[in-house]
């Protein structure tokens, strides 16, 4: 499904920067902004609660706020170009969006490999993904309809390929 979407994607990419106009002139551009800040500020308001509360959703959160922080500088810079908002727009993007999206990006890796280490505690394996890309999908044998067991997991999730402690 994910490669379908990626290869849906990219001819519409193609296709929007050979058809989409330099300049377009658009109604409810306030809306638009104030709509996208407020949804940026209930994330960031759900991170600062996942946090104060120790939840694992801190992690999701992290990766929507990451990814709404690009987003908001990219746009915020992009639409800024050659106006008086864009020395503006570069500064905000440079002291706020990308080192906040920067914390949040390592502060889900963190989540991550913690969570992937105490996993492996219980299990008592004892190798531990060092990295964020080398911590696979837990509990995904359930999805299969299997039923888990601490062999699948050490065996099927990167979690102790090698032997018990």
């Amino acid at each position: 499904m994910m490669l379908l979407g990626v290869s849906v994607m990219i001819p519409w990419a193609i296709y929007l920067s050979i058809h989409l106009p330099v300049r377009f002139r658009t109604h409810n551009w306030d809306v638009a902004w104030v709509g996208f800040d407020v949804a940026l500020i209930l994330v960031l308001v759900a991170a600062a609660w996942a946090s104060w509360n120790r939840r694992q959703i801190l992690a999701t959160t992290s990766i929507v706020a990451t990814t709404m922080l690009l987003c908001d500088a990219w746009f915020d810079v992009t639409t800024s170009v050659g106006t008086s908002d864009q020395s503006r727009s570069i500064v905000g993007a440079l002291l706020f969006n990308l080192p906040l999206a920067a914390f949040f990006v390592l502060l889900a890796r963190r989540i991550m490999l913690r969570t992937a280490a105490v996993l492996a505690a219980a299990l008592r394996v004892s190798s531990v993904p060092q990295r964020a890309y080398d911590v696979a999908m837990p509990f995904s044998t359930t999805w299969r309809g299997q039923e888990m067991s601490h062999q699948s997991l050490r065996n099927d999730h990167g979690l102790g390929h090698g032997s018990p402690e």
